[in-house]
């Protein structure tokens, strides 16, 4: 093997040549950069404050903020000491040995080959690129790749500076570490875990990746607690990153009180913008009554969860979202999901400038205990486009929405639907700032229905042609006194004419069932939020916006309006607000003082006593990651989308209690049954290098098999053992 170092020094000696046998370089020239003067594999630099050259002993010592580089690695000390004869090289003092990928060794002596791949280190720190530590008696250097260490401690954790003889958080000591850089891996024998200087776990061997690396196989953090359904439960999920592109997470839920769970998680990337993953569990489990008694032998129980997202080219891309279970109960027991509806959708999609196409498929599945699969419709397909030509038309922007869509049930009426709507719309600007945008829409909707009720089975066909037009005025005054600070004052008047008609008994109503009038569509032409429903008839939308803006994170704004029409429109429910003349008031109030507090008040008040029909109070308050506060406040009158009256309060905060401590909260209560719904708690612990914690949780409502429940969990990872 060529001696890199050596040829450099060798190099030096022919210029140190004198009648004495030992010669200085001056510092002026010690400090410069030297090339080898042989062919070596790699180049080699060397800087030094002074050089020296015994050609007896063929011994080169150089001192005083040396360095030598050889390709990425960089060894630096206050002396080195090369014997040629040897072939071995000394370093003395504030050593530290570099590899470039982010590892450095440090000690106060080092005995090194002269390629600097192997050699014997002496009370040693290995600095590892993933912010670990390995300090050592005694290591020896193998290959350039393999570092054996005697009496080895190893963490993440960094020393404290007020206190730096305090042991860490955690710690690893074993009488022998191997590091294999190769292998990316840090193996242990004879270890003990420790914690707070104290020893709780002995472990004969232990192995652990890299902590620089980030996807490697191995064990993850468990989940350890308990629950009122289940009793004592762990959850421990093992990591297989099979390829850099794709990896599997599966692991075994042991419960006291029920089955062990199987579950399972695959993810992979096809390329920049493509992906793909699923989550599912399995079990095998005995059914229950409503009072939590079993009642049947084992049988399987799964859920299925997934989405995928994959682009076919510049415009096209087609995806999925899957949410699929065996039993309405199934994920609230064992702590899956909260989700009282499953959606699953596959779609296909296009879009090109201002045009857009796509075509979609959507199964629901109710997990409440009024759902009635039979009545569930089966959406296959939904396909809509729209188009906007690239210019105007009639001075213009024009757009064409074509819409199919078609439901089935098991049991009950199945849907085809037809539409076609064009739309018109030419916004103007006065010299004095007026804003005025005429808008015309023509629809053309064909129904197709099928009842198999058990008193009839029949086939309907209806069609409508809804034709629209008006204008929209807007007259905003801002006044600028200079600075940030501006003032604006906006009157909205939209006129809109349509006739009285387009709500046939004939047409079902199938996605305008959800109706909820507010500041979001008091200026929409058609308020109701799809198609089979039509707010017919000449009207008026009315409304104010007014803000005042102190600076780009300090505002205030105020949106406030209200609805006019010549009589009554028996579309609408008479709790939605919106069925009479003179509907009531909406509107919405946003406070903004800095950009960490935000108040948003949505409201609807009734137009005649001026009491709240609809009020929501949201508060959000946070401070970086030292403090964050979120409330929320909803009090529904009953309506359509709510069949009950509802009013009920939300509040969930974190905040640091101390250097590292955090503690959060969370609760919801039915204030009008005066009862509380769910809360949370739970107390952590984080740093540099571990985090810890423990979190409670209680649910105080029943459905069916699932009772009021409490719960607890303990969480503890340590960062920099994957």
């Amino acid at each position: 093997m060529t001696k890199r170092i050596g040829h450099v020094l060798l190099g030096l000696s022919v210029v140190l040549a004198a009648p004495t046998s030992a010669s200085v370089l001056p510092p002026q020239f010690a400090q410069t950069e030297v090339q080898p003067s042989g062919a070596t594999d790699k180049e080699v630099l060397f800087r030094a404050n002074q050089l020296s050259y015994d050609s007896r002993t063929m011994i080169v010592t150089a001192t005083g903020a040396v360095e030598v580089t050889q390709g990425a690695r960089v060894l630096t000390a206050d002396r080195v000491v090369y014997n040629q004869s040897t072939g071995v090289v000394e370093a003395f003092g504030n050593v530290s040995l570099a590899d470039g990928a982010g590892n450095a060794v440090l000690a106060n002596q080092i005995t090194l080959t002269d390629d600097m791949r192997e050699g014997v280190i002496q009370s040693l720190t290995l600095m590892l690129e993933g912010k670990g530590k390995l300090a050592a008696a005694r290591g020896t250097r193998e290959g350039g790749n393999v570092m054996t260490l005697e009496k080895a401690v190893y963490s993440s954790c960094e020393t404290c500076k007020d206190r730096p003889d305090d042991p860490p958080v955690w710690q690893i000591k074993a009488f022998k570490v191997v590091y294999n850089k190769e292998k990316a891996r840090v193996e242990y024998e004879d270890a003990f875990f420790e914690i707070l200087g104290v020893p709780v776990v002995y472990l004969p061997y232990f192995s652990h990746s890299d902590p620089a690396i980030k996807r490697q196989s191995g064990f993850l953090a468990p989940n350890i607690g308990h629950s009122t359904d289940i009793g004592y439960f762990v959850d421990l999920p093992y990591f297989w990153a099979i390829d850099p592109s794709y990896d599997l997470t599966a692991g075994l839920m042991w419960t006291e009180h029920d089955s062990t769970l199987l579950k399972t998680e695959w993810r992979q990337r096809l390329d920049e913008d493509s992906a793909y993953s699923l989550q599912g569990s399995a079990t095998y489990t005995e059914p229950r009554d409503e009072n939590g008694n079993k009642v049947a032998d084992k049988a399987f129980a799964s859920h299925l969860f997934g989405n995928g997202r994959f682009v076919l080219d510049d415009v096209w891309r087609w995806g999925y979202d899957l949410q699929l279970t065996s039993s309405d109960t199934y994920l609230r027991r064992y702590d899956i999901s909260g989700l009282d509806r499953l959606t699953s959708n596959v779609f296909f999609e296009g879009i090109s400038g201002r045009s857009y196409a796509a075509v979609n498929g959507w199964y629901f599945q109710g997990l409440r205990e009024d759902d009635d699969p039979g009545t569930t419709p089966l959406v296959l397909p939904l396909a809509e486009l729209s188009y906007v030509p690239d210019e105007p038309v009639l001075g213009g922007r024009f757009q064409l929405d074509l819409n199919l869509l078609s439901l089935y049930r098991g049991e009950g009426r199945d849907t085809t639907r037809v539409s076609a709507t064009a739309d018109w719309r030419l916004p103007l600007t006065t010299s004095d700032g007026q804003l005025w945008t005429l808008f015309a829409q023509f629809r053309q909707d064909v129904y197709f229905t099928n009842d198999d009720g058990p008193l009839n089975n029949q086939d309907n066909t209806t069609g409508r042609f809804l034709p629209t037009g008006g204008v929209e005025w807007r007259w905003p005054f801002v006044r600028h006194d200079g600075g940030d600070f501006r003032t604006i004052i906006e009157p909205i008047i939209q006129a809109v004419m349509a006739p009285y008609c387009g709500n046939p008994d004939e047409i079902p109503n199938e996605d305008s069932d959800s109706f909820e009038f507010d500041e979001t569509n008091l200026f929409s032409i058609n308020k109701f939020p799809g198609l089979d429903r039509w707010e017919s008839g000449p009207r008026v939308n009315a409304g104010v916006r007014a803000a005042a803006y102190f600076s780009a994170d300090n505002f205030i704004e105020l949106l406030l309006g209200q609805t006019y029409r010549f009589r009554e429109d028996d579309a609408f429910t008479v709790e939605s607000g919106l069925r009479d003349q003179q509907s009531d008031f909406v509107g919405r109030f946003v406070f903004q003082p800095d950009e960490h507090i935000r108040l948003v008040h949505r409201f609807r008040v009734d137009k005649e006593d001026l009491t709240f029909e609809r009020n929501e109070v949201f508060i959000e308050a946070q401070d970086d990651d030292n403090f964050a506060f979120r409330a929320t406040y909803v009090n529904l009158n009953q309506e359509a989308l709510v069949p009950e009256a509802r009013e009920e309060i939300y509040l969930d905060g974190r905040v640091q209690i101390a250097n590292h401590w955090y503690m959060k909260a969370m609760g919801r209560r039915d204030l009008d049954e005066d009862k509380m719904i769910e809360a949370r708690g739970g107390l952590s612990y984080e740093d540099e290098c571990s985090e810890f914690g423990i979190d409670l949780k209680r649910r105080f409502t029943r459905d069916r098999d699932i009772e009021p429940n409490t719960s607890v969990v303990f969480t503890f990872r340590l960062k920099g053992v994957n």
